[in-house]
């Protein structure tokens, strides 16, 4: 097990890959979709963070759309 810090936040975490599993990220999905997960590594935190973000301006999208549908039909 390693010792890596966030190249988002700076924040050390542990990363779980050996040469017989590989790392706890890679079972997640990318979540943060800016970060290239081959290439760089981000903390649980900022992976999830960034989904979390992305799913709420998604759904104020989608609610914005609807409500715009909505005002059309009337």
């Amino acid at each position: 097990m390693q010792k890596l810090t966030c190249e988002k936040c700076g924040t050390q975490f542990n990363c779980g890959s050996t040469p017989e599993r590989s790392c706890w990220c890679m079972k997640l999905p990318n979540m943060s979709q800016q970060f290239d997960l081959a290439g760089s590594c981000v903390c649980p935190d900022c992976l999830t963070l960034g989904k979390a973000n992305a799913i709420t301006k998604q759904r104020k999208a989608r609610a914005k759309q609807r409500q715009q549908e909505r005002d059309l039909l009337r």
